[in-house]
């Protein structure tokens, strides 16, 4: 009978230990293979973020809207770690969202990353990629020509009144920038993610169009360099503008 009341004890005692409630912090903490990263764009125009149905002003003085802002970003990497091979940001189909997906955020506090696609990837053939591939030429869509070879890297377009008396006449304004000799990296240190939830982690890249016109490198006068298709005869101004775009990159 000693035995059986023992016998009984201990099952007892050894049921009420394994319904223990497990420690939250084990229950809920994410391994790194279930972290996921969220990287987005920030369009702003001196501070303030932009609205496709807004007018800004130039340096000039000139009415300014945007129609359209496409960027390709490429090797988004630090050192040996890479977040993700390929990502096209799109305003008019999300306004912040450029890339998402498996990673672990913690490794990149600081990163270098490509704004365009490398002369390994710049002319093979869109359509041969993988379905899921950004590059695919379902997915990249407009940002890659038909009648030229390659990749579009950054497709800025949009409105501007360039009369002196401003009396609302609108031209409009077209640069699409691509070949090798336009690539270009670029570096942000110090990266601030915020936690989404549990398991999710995101970063903002700002991008300040007011700096692709007006920069810390060269200025850029709408009324007379409206348009540039990265021709060979609009090298020059191509350049001033990939140049300023990778300057008016930041942090925040």
């Amino acid at each position: 009978m000693k035995k059986l009341t023992l016998f009984f004890v201990l099952m007892v005692f050894g049921s009420l230990y394994s319904c223990k409630e497990k420690p939250k912090d084990d229950a809920n903490s994410p391994t790194t293979s279930q972290l996921k990263a969220r990287v987005n764009i920030v369009p702003t125009y001196q501070g303030t973020p932009i609205d496709f149905s807004q007018s800004f002003t130039t340096q000039e003085g000139y009415a300014i809207s945007f129609t359209k802002l496409n960027i390709i970003m490429t090797k988004f990497k630090n050192n040996d770690q890479q977040l993700f091979e390929s990502a096209i940001y799109k305003y008019e189909d999300d306004e912040r969202l450029l890339w998402e997906g498996p990673g672990d955020y913690s490794n990149f506090s600081s990163f270098t990353a490509n704004i365009g696609v490398d002369s390994t990837q710049n002319y093979e053939d869109p359509s041969a990629r993988d379905a899921d591939d950004p590059l695919f030429i379902l997915n990249s869509g407009d940002m890659h020509w038909g009648w030229n070879t390659g990749y579009i890297f950054v497709m800025l377009e949009g409105k501007a009144d360039t009369t002196a008396a401003q009396d609302g006449s609108l031209a409009s304004f077209s640069y699409h920038i691509g070949t090798n000799q336009m690539l270009r990296n670029f570096t942000l240190t110090d990266i601030t993610w915020s936690k989404v939830n549990n398991h999710l982690y995101e970063s903002n890249i700002y991008l300040d169009l007011y700096k692709v016109f007006d920069g810390d490198i060269h200025d850029i006068d709408i009324k007379t360099d409206r348009t540039s298709h990265t021709n060979p005869d609009q090298i020059q101004l191509t350049e001033k503008i990939i140049d300023n775009f990778i300057n008016a990159l930041s942090k925040d």
